[in-house]
Formats: C-alpha cells, structure tokens, sequence
C-alpha cells in the first residue's frame, strides 16, 4: 500500500516538473536569443525524475543555432526548402526534436531525421553526433570536412576532436564550446554573438 502512493506521488509531481522545463523552452524558443537559454539552469530533482530534461533543453539550443548559423543558399533547391537537422546514432532526445520540428527558421521549416551512418548526412544542415558515435569522430570529421554542416556533441573535449560545437553540461547549466578552426574550414558563416556565448577551443591535431 505504502509503495502504491509512493508511485501515485511520484506519478503526480514529475509532470509538473517536466512542466517547468516546457514552459521554459515556450519561452526560449520565441527569438529572445541562446543568451537567455545560457542562463537557464535545471534543477537537479527535475534531472533526477525526467532523464530526458537535459535534452529537452538542448533541442532549444539546436533551434537557436539554426538562427546564429548561415549556410550557402546554393545548397537550397529553393528558398523554401527544409533546413534539416539530423541525429547520428542513438537519439537520447527522445521526443524533445518533435517541439523543433514543428519550427520555422528564416521561412524554411525545419526537419528532423535519425541517421545509422554518416554516409546519409550530405542532405544535413545540423548533425547531432551521440556519445555512441564518438568513436568515429576522425572519420566523421574527414567525411564532412568543407561541408556546410554545423557538427554538435555534448560529451566532454568532443569539440577539440574536430565537432564544431560542444553542448556540455556544467553544473546543470549548458556550456558552449566551439572548435572554430572546424567551422572556418566550411562555407558556414556564424554570427558573432554565437561566438562571444562560447569558449573556443583547439583541435587536438
């Protein structure tokens, strides 16, 4: 008996937890700027109770860069066309990219597509790498190299390993890191106030 209230409290206050993130990221996703999300912090009984709040955060902050971020409209069949970001590997984000996808960036809308393999990534505008696929960082890194294609991670010194920008979790607050020798080697322009939010870092090679 005593265990079936547990589970009906538990079941009763982690939606309104997760509620407080959501309106949050309502909030962030209107265009007040990756300033405001930086300053955005979860709590860690919010953490504790929805393993997806971190990336309900962090699906923001790809809506944000697709904002900081200009890619060539060549790669535009036109000036409609989806901006597509897409997760390589395991997706820990669960449903948090449907909030995204729903989105528009500069009257393109955006779409959300899983890849198995780095091969399918030529039609991205934004590859998500999981921590899975880590591993293949080199050889990520070589198949993209020059391409306009903002690569983001969030597992520690990924960004000096060659993926331009780095989402990491500090003290429940994200930190930016951006390996902007990897970004300049691409067409990609980045607006000066994304730069100023991050810590730039240097390859390892």
């Amino acid at each position: 008996m005593g265990d079936g209230s547990q589970a009906e409290t538990w079941k009763h206050s982690v939606p309104s937890w997760i509620g407080h993130i959501r309106a949050a990221l309502r909030v962030a996703l209107i265009p007040l700027g990756l300033g405001f999300l930086l300053s955005f912090s979860i709590e860690p009984a919010v953490l504790a109770a929805e393993a997806n709040g971190e990336y309900l955060l962090k699906s923001a902050f790809l809506y944000n860069f697709a904002k900081f971020v200009e890619w060539p409209a060549s790669i535009f069949s036109t000036s409609s066309t989806p901006l597509t970001i897409c997760v390589l590997g395991n997706d820990p984000f669960g449903s948090s990219l449907e909030a995204i996808a729903k989105k528009t960036i500069k009257g393109r809308a955006l779409v959300v597509k899983r890849l198995r393999s780095v091969g399918g990534a030529k039609d991205c505008q934004m590859l998500y790498v999981s921590p899975n696929e880590l591993t293949q960082t080199a050889e990520i890194v070589r198949t993209l190299q020059k391409a306009p294609i903002l690569t983001v991670c969030d597992v520690e010194s990924c960004a000096q390993e060659g993926i331009m920008v780095n989402m990491r979790m500090v003290e429940n607050r994200v930190q930016l890191d951006m390996n902007l020798d990897a970004v300049q080697r691409t067409p990609l322009k980045v607006s000066s106030q994304l730069i100023k939010l991050t810590r730039i870092v240097k390859g390892t090679q």
